[in-house]
């Protein structure tokens, strides 16, 4: 378990190395019990009819939990200013940030954690903060990956989905890039299914007159990148009640709104439209990696 490998960690951007603490376990003990392994069947009830239980797949009970104690490298106590600087970096957010552990595991994997607990200790004439992360997901995840298409006309690629998630599904988030308004298709063939959008010329250019939409199909919205990320209403891409979509897999339309996704295994992708595509990947790994 990597989590207990680690001699240092990295929270919102910061490392403990920076505040000259270290990580260590007290009576030798670590507190690994919250590793988002506990899960609850989701069934119906039993009665006179029915003699089993339907169930319905099962519910994860909570999230990863991270328990452990920082004292200074140089086993000194904390003086008030450094307790005042090391508690004001780890209460400062107050939604997840990302929470690295510096191990030599591979993957490597992050967190998104809130700091909720800090306890000041007296160990052994030791001074010591016990610090507790909650995070929000059972879920450890790889770090951000990108691949990057320059597109004209039309190409066909292959993509890799090694998400642990319980039904192979994995969502991207995509950068669409383009210079013109005209339309854009991006069809998973494998999934036999397409979205098509524009990027309207409304839309502010950065220094190259490219304008750029973050499709973020996880939280089904568009974001203007070169307008402040600003939330983008789903007429404005083309998503109308006349919207259809081309799948060339199959030579029909769709005419719902299709949240562009990787199925399980090997994808194989064709985007048509001149522009620039990078597909961002983080993927989720087995629940209970610590």
């Amino acid at each position: 378990m990597s989590f207990l490998d680690a001699d240092s960690f990295i929270f919102d951007s910061q490392s403990s190395d920076s505040y000259n603490l270290m990580m260590c376990w007290i009576n030798d003990t670590a507190d690994i019990s919250a590793n988002g392994l506990r899960r609850t069947i989701d069934s119906g009830s039993v009665n006179h009819v029915r003699l089993k239980t339907n169930n319905y797949g099962v519910s994860f009970e909570g999230n990863i939990e991270f328990s452990f104690y920082i004292i200074k490298k140089d086993e000194t106590p904390f003086t008030r200013q450094e307790s005042i600087a090391v508690n004001r970096w780890l209460t400062g957010p107050t939604v997840p940030r990302a929470l690295y552990f510096n191990d030599n595991a591979i993957p490597s994997l992050h967190y998104y954690a809130v700091c909720t607990e800090i306890e000041d200790k007296v160990f052994l004439e030791h001074h010591a903060k016990r610090l507790v992360f909650k995070t929000n997901s059972p879920f450890g995840f790889t770090d951000p990956v990108e691949k990057r298409f320059l597109v004209t006309g039309a190409e066909i690629f292959s993509m890799d989905n090694i998400a642990d998630t319980v039904n192979g599904i994995f969502y991207p988030r995509i950068l669409l890039s383009a210079k013109s308004a005209d339309a854009i298709v991006i069809e998973n063939v494998s999934d036999q299914k397409s979205v098509t959008l524009s990027i309207p010329e409304t839309f502010p250019t950065d220094s190259l007159g490219n304008r750029t939409l973050l499709i973020d199909s996880a939280q089904m919205k568009l974001l203007d990148v070169n307008n402040g990320s600003r939330l983008v209403p789903f007429h404005e891409v083309g998503w109308t009640t006349q919207y259809s979509s081309y799948v060339s897999s199959i030579d029909k339309y769709m005419e719902s709104i299709y949240w562009f996704r990787l199925i399980q295994g090997t994808n194989t992708i064709k985007i048509t439209g001149d522009c620039k595509a990078d597909f961002i990947f983080e993927f989720p790994r087995k629940a209970g990696c610590l």
